[in-house]
């Protein structure tokens, strides 16, 4: 029982120095593990995407919520948008999925809410990136 126990605190610590060691400071999130979610290689540890939600709201279409944490000890420029995708996998072309800019402070986490297009929209993929 011992080693059983030894072995999980150990594998633990290693999962959690691994998360450490990507984040320039202790108060950072942890990264997205959500498929769906690209953060440009040149945000990476700058920005973590968290709470990820993407249902059906009241209105019948899809909507996206989640929150932008800045990692950095300045502010920081962004752009990012939704791409809604239809049950074939397909992109729904609109508008809406242009992209947005947004400057989080230092630390701060930013709400981010983005609503489909149209009904048929099932799935998404969300990106970030530096804003030029």
């Amino acid at each position: 029982m011992n080693r059983v126990l030894v072995f999980a605190l150990s594998a633990a610590l290693v999962a959690l120095t691994g998360c450490i060691a990507q984040s320039p400071n202790a108060n950072a999130s942890a990264p997205s593990a959500d498929t769906r979610i690209t953060v440009a290689p040149n945000l990476e540890g700058d920005v973590c995407i968290t709470d990820v939600r993407c249902a059906k709201a009241e209105s019948s279409f899809l909507a996206f919520q989640a929150n932008m944490v800045n990692n950095c000890n300045g502010p920081l420029a962004v752009e990012w948008k939704v791409q809604w995708l239809d049950q074939d996998g397909i992109e729904i072309d609109s508008v809406v999925s242009s992209w947005n800019a947004r400057v989080l402070q230092p630390y701060e986490i930013g709400a981010l809410k983005a609503v489909a297009p149209r009904p048929e929209a099932v799935d998404m993929r969300f990106y970030v990136r530096k804003r030029k």
